[in-house]
């Protein structure tokens, strides 16, 4: 979307679906542990972040960069080309925010609908700082989106999917070490 339309709005519908996204996954993670045992939410933390790490490693290891880049570029079109007829709640909306804006938001909410982050978001606010939860996550979904709308294809020149796949599921080990080693008083 950043290639066709303004950068800024892009950014900003962006940005604003991964602030609710991470606002909605934190009050979630704060709920569980009262519905759940400290132990048991632990457990399946640690067993999430285990997982996701191994996932991304296996993705790591498959990829073809080239190809998933051409591939995830023909599904983003394709969303945007199926999504193009105008709504009368899209055009109430329209007035308080362009449609590039509420375009933006909705695709990323919906993609990152349970998403790897919005699980380990949950998993994270069950057992930490539900506060520090929020600002670091939103502040991640800051840095990697505001890379990923300016510099996106210079990123994407530069540093394969296969090598962030990598230190992604590295770092989900360690946070499933961490849980696993360091569980919640």
């Amino acid at each position: 979307m950043a290639m066709r339309h303004p950068k800024s709005t892009v950014l900003s519908g962006a940005l604003t679906a991964l602030i609710v996204m991470t606002v909605l996954s934190t009050g979630l993670g704060r709920i569980v542990p009262n519905l759940i045992s400290r132990k048991h939410t632990n457990s399946a933390a640690t067993i999430l972040y285990a997982f996701f790490g191994l996932r991304l490693l296996y993705i790591a290891w498959r990829s073809d960069s080239k190809l998933s880049q051409k591939k995830e570029m023909e599904e983003v079109e394709e969303k945007l080309e199926s999504g193009q007829g105008k709504t009368s709640f899209r055009r109430f909306f329209s007035r308080f925010c362009t449609p590039i804006f509420l375009e933006s938001f909705i695709l990323t909410f919906l993609a990152e609908w349970g998403d790897r982050s919005q699980i380990a978001t949950i998993a994270l606010a069950t057992h930490k700082n539900a506060l520090g939860v929020a600002v670091g996550a939103t502040l991640g979904h800051t840095i990697c989106t505001s890379l990923a709308v300016v510099g996106g294809s210079m990123l994407a020149s530069k540093i394969s999917q296969g090598t962030v796949a990598t230190i992604g599921g590295l770092l989900f080990l360690c946070f499933s070490l961490s849980s696993y080693f360091y569980p919640p008083l």
